[in-house]
């Protein structure tokens, strides 16, 4: 087969054109593909390294010669300086190396020479310099070169790191005879987002269309926990906030890519899931999660693997001391060993330069080999990081430092001279990290992050597991994070004692992670690779594991055959995630089963399933436990301060407003823009960590928090899961979360049989006591409300007949009413008719009879204490508060409709029970008559929470603060409501309630 790689570094043959890990993935699996006698093309840069090439490789320039125009469209938030448009005009050639069976297709022109020193745009150039575009010049070109020199035949386009080839797929998906593979071999952001223009105007310079609709990915509602966690985490490398004018690449890339590749098992499962990390909430919110999900078939694992070269080696040959000494180091100490691109937070390393400076201030013997490889492979590099260049000048015989890149005799003299390796890579950024293989190859023990995309190595598996290879640290999600370098310091000191007092001990792990990550091979990865390209250009299935599925807890996406075929695994699955429907569907739901259930889900700090387990097994004991987790104290200033308990934190921290702290002074501003780590965004939210006070319990100051919910709180767990968890905002502001809570009555507050049950006047009962107030907003008449205000124990205010009368029910008496004028009336029931045909009528009666006078055709509607004529002229002898229309044949969505076309602009019109369409004195709805009775209890729409329905709610809802639909509303309704909360006969209210104003105690 003829397979293109496309790649924007692919040095693994020259490390004048390596930066990073990603060149040794494009090389070795070109080399190995070529081997078993396939075509390859690789297709780079050429970085403006051509003339450097030529003088040790064969360099033949091609009869390629293409003019073309990349119209650049700048985001004018961030090049505010610039025209709308800038038009590059290109003159594009290919070179050609051919090395190992190889073709190198090196494409050359005025933007694709820039930066021969870094190859990669530094994140500062961003707004500063066009060079910024680059990797996206890149994609034009070559998808030009693919299109009109390499495409004569099928052929599979591979391209690697979808941030330098996101374009492509979408640009080949018409074109039969190239299918697409991306392989994500660095965790950038999920949501990492490009600016919509831009790609919209580059797919038409290949007459591509592309509904980039599917991919936008919708802001989360301004007041919701999952803003807040957006912002928090947009100060960090997990998350970057985007506008709508932006679009997500890698959606694109799960849309019109045929595969998705990984290079680790877990890296994959990192991408799927988040599991266990601060974005996992957020990320279950956004469209991309549910693509993942929808096209799980096209993801794949090719793994990653160690050159046979390096494999080849036998590090017992390397004269350890000679080595050492000409490092100015001292071979009898044990030997740690860092090597990587300099990447100082990600990776971990101003961590890993804090712990070596404090153990040997300490005094701890051993001594460190660290690389940190920032531009070019010369002789001399400059300190990247003045701080990093202290430490080391400070120990010069226990610490050498290097920032040049190195060829792999050096690396691997180095490598074969440590006896432990050290990787605190963070975030889970790094997908497979090959540095750590060949060390670990070589023998040395790994200390390294308990990471899932690294799990592979075996470092995190429990000490006395017979697989172990070395000590695990703990996950971090935070730069220049204490904690993770105090973890690091300790482990250290703890491999020292390790080498020293039991060397059987270090003798198996050392031995083990050789023989573990000598599996790691280029030939077994190339085999899947390629197998999966075979599969697919035959256009043979690939079904996604039933098995990963399962453990992903994607239960809804099993097929029915599934939960009986893997039962047993579901099972367990969903007793892990502490998942009770997924659970009873595979075993019996007894009382063992749900306390299990509930210890799960409660370990995991997730307080959502444990409140459903609690429920659904009756546990009250359980429920209380779960509120229990946290109170609010007053403190000696008068402020307040949040006590939280769970007795498998580690740190628990508030979010609040506010600026990032500022720079600890071990990185300048100037070091972090230099670097090729981008500077988190200033979001305007930060956690600020409570202290621990007790064993799991931690206390800090409490901000006020926002009108309608409660704090946010990010938890770690000493499992290493972070997870958020946000408190009911009931004692936990100045005022309750709502100040007032309006709701309707029928098939809203009262269930279908027109009662009230015992839960929802707990609920009220709640409301209460937090010291918000219950408004009844109803479309009945004030005297036909009564008997379900008595039955509420309701005194306070109402507001009744669509919102045209305000009622005291305490005092039994009517504050305000207006009424409808009589001939109006007569003129909406003449006009409606003549465009719909006969209409039964009704109208209510003005204060203080409010009869209900209706025609005998309204049939089956007619009630109880209703009077009934069949003389219309009845209907008009006495004031009016409201025209009541009812049609037997046409739907009452199409009466609404006509009326209101017809005298919108001199009556309300509104539908508000089945079959019934009423008319009322104009500006006459249930949000001004709420407004009214809000302004006499001090309260204003930002602190109201409405409940309702039907169409006559609309208007509540979009007043309040956050409107709420119960499920069984009418779909206009529910189609504009912040929230839909179950059905009046499953007590939705209350459950709203319940999670806003806190839970209540049920009597015994």
């Amino acid at each position: 087969m003829h397979v293109i790689h496309f790649a924007f570094e692919c040095g693994g043959f020259d490390n004048r054109l390596m930066r990073g890990g990603l060149s040794p993935l494009v090389w070795n699996l070109s080399r190995e593909y070529a081997a078993r006698g396939h075509r390859v093309s690789l297709v780079t840069p050429a970085h403006g390294l051509l003339e450097t090439l030529r003088h040790d490789h064969p360099i033949e320039e091609l009869p390629y010669v293409h003019e073309h125009h990349v119209p650049l469209v700048p985001d004018p938030k961030v090049w505010p300086d610039h025209p709308a448009e800038i038009g590059l005009d290109l003159t594009t050639r290919a070179h050609r190396l051919r090395r190992d069976g190889v073709d190198v297709y090196f494409l050359s022109d005025a933007f694709l020479d820039l930066l021969p020193d870094r190859l990669y745009p530094p994140p500062g150039m961003e707004g500063r310099d066009l060079a910024h575009f680059k990797p996206l010049v890149f994609q034009v070109a070559g998808a030009h070169f693919v299109q009109r020199y390499l495409r004569d035949g099928e052929a599979v386009v591979h391209g690697f790191e979808p941030y330098y080839h996101y374009l492509l797929p979408t640009i080949f998906a018409g074109d039969p005879a190239l299918r697409t593979v991306s392989t994500v071999a660095a965790n950038a952001p999920v949501a990492q987002a490009v600016y919509r223009p831009q790609v919209e105007r580059l797919l038409g310079v290949f007459g591509v269309e592309a509904d980039l609709d599917a991919f936008a990915a919708p802001l989360p509602a301004e007041d919701s926990p999952e803003a807040t966690m957006a912002r928090v985490l947009a100060g960090t490398r997990m998350h970057v906030e985007a506008g709508p004018d932006h679009i997500a690449f890698l959606p694109m890339i799960l849309a019109h890519a045929d595969l998705v590749d990984f290079v680790s098992p877990g890296q994959r499962d990192h991408y799927s899931t988040f599991r266990d990390t601060p974005f996992e909430s957020l990320f279950q919110a956004l469209p991309v999660s549910r693509m993942l999900r929808e096209r799980a078939p096209k993801l794949f694992t090719g793994g990653c693997g160690i050159s046979d070269s390096w494999l080849a080696r036998d590090p017992r040959a390397v004269d350890r001391e000679a080595v050492l000494r000409g490092l100015g180091l001292d071979a009898s100490l044990p030997v740690f060993y860092h090597a990587a691109r300099y990447a100082v937070h990600h990776k971990g390393q101003l961590e890993l330069v804090r712990a070596v400076e404090e153990v040997l201030a300490g005094g701890t013997e051993a001594v460190f080999v660290l690389r940190f490889a920032t531009n070019g492979g010369g002789q001399t590099a400059p300190a990247a990081n003045a701080y990093f260049q202290s430490v080391a000048d400070r120990f010069p015989d226990r610490v050498h430092l290097d920032w040049r890149l190195a060829d792999e005799d050096t690396l691997f003299e180095q490598a074969a001279c440590a006896d432990f390796c050290v990787f605190p890579s963070k975030f889970e950024l790094d997908g497979f990290l090959i540095a750590q293989a060949e060390a670990m190859a070589c023998g040395a023990v790994p200390i390294a992050t308990a990471q899932s995309v690294t799990a592979h190595f075996g470092h995190a598996l429990p000490a006395d597991d017979p697989r172990a290879t070395g000590l695990s640290l703990p996950g971090s999600f935070r730069d220049d994070d204490p904690a993770l370098a105090a973890s690091l310091a300790e482990r250290i000191r703890q491999a020292v004692a390790l080498r020293r007092t039991a060397p059987g001990d270090y003798a198996r792990l050392s031995a083990n992670a050789r023989a573990t990550a000598r599996r790691f091979t280029w030939s077994r990865s190339a085999d899947r690779r390629l197998a999966a390209f075979e599969d697919l250009l035959r256009d043979r299935p690939r079904p996604f594991p039933v098995e990963d599925a399962v453990r992903y807890g994607w239960f809804d996406a099993l097929p029915a055959e599934a939960w009986s075929r893997h039962r047993e695994l579901v099972a367990r699955s969903a007793a892990d995630l502490g998942d009770t429907g997924a659970y009873g569907r595979c075993a019996p739901l007894d009382e063992q089963a749900y306390e299990r259930l509930f210890e799960t889900a409660y370990a995991r700090a997730d307080f959502v399933r444990c409140a459903e387990t609690a429920r659904a097994a009756g546990r009250d004991d359980w429920a209380a436990r779960v509120r229990g987790r946290y109170r609010v104290l007053p403190d000696a200033t008068g402020g307040r301060v949040l006590e939280y308990r769970h007795p498998h934190a580690r740190h628990v921290e508030l979010a609040v407003p506010g600026t990032a702290a500022p720079a600890t002074g071990l990185e300048s501003r100037a070091e972090a823009v230099a670097s090729d780590e981008a500077v988190p965004a200033d979001s305007g939210m930060v956690l600020t960590a409570l202290a621990p006070v007790g064993d799991g319990v931690f206390r800090g100051a409490l901000p006020g928090s926002p009108a309608g919910r409660g704090p946010l709180v990010m938890l770690t767990l000493d499992s290493g899961r972070v997870t958020w968890d946000t408190l009911p905002g009931d004692g936990l502001a100045d005022r309750p979360a709502f100040r007032l809570v309006a709701t309707d009555l029928d098939g809203t507050l009262l269930r279908d049989d027109q009662t009230v049950s015992k839960r929802t006047l707990r609920a009220l009962a709640r409301v209460a006591e937090a010291g918000a107030r219950h408004l009844v907003v109803t479309g009945r008449p004030a005297a036909a409300c009564k008997q379900y205000l008595a039955a509420l124990g309701y005194r306070g205010l109402a507001v009744c007949g669509q919102g045209a009368q305000l009622y005291d029910a305490g005092a039994d008496r009517l504050l305000s009413s207006a009424s409808l004028d009589l001939g109006l009336a007569q003129e909406v029931v003449e006009r409606v008719e003549a465009v719909l045909g006969p209409l039964e009528l009704g109208v209510v009666t003005a204060p203080p009879e409010s009869r209900f006078k209706v025609t005998p055709r309204f049939g089956e509607r007619v009630r109880h204490g209703w009077d009934v004529t069949a003389d219309r002229g009845l209907l008009w002898t006495d004031p009016i508060d409201k025209l009541v229309l009812h049609h037997t044949s046409v739907p009452e969505d199409e009466v609404e409709s006509v009326a209101r076309t017809l005298c919108g602009d001199r009556v309300t019109v509104v539908h508000s029970v089945r079959g019934m369409v009423e008319v009322l004195p104009a500006g006459t709805t249930k949000a001004a008559g709420v407004e009214r009775a809000a302004r006499l209890l001090g309260c204003d729409a930002a602190e109201t929470v409405a409940f309702g329905d039907m169409p006559n709610d609309i208007p509540l809802l979009a007043w309040a603060g956050h409107g709420v639909a119960v499920a069984n509303a009418h779909p206009a309704l529910r189609a504009m409501a912040d929230e839909i909360a179950p059905g009046n006969d499953e007590d939705g209210v209350a459950v709203v309630l319940e999670r806003l104003f806190g839970t209540p105690e049920e009597p015994s």
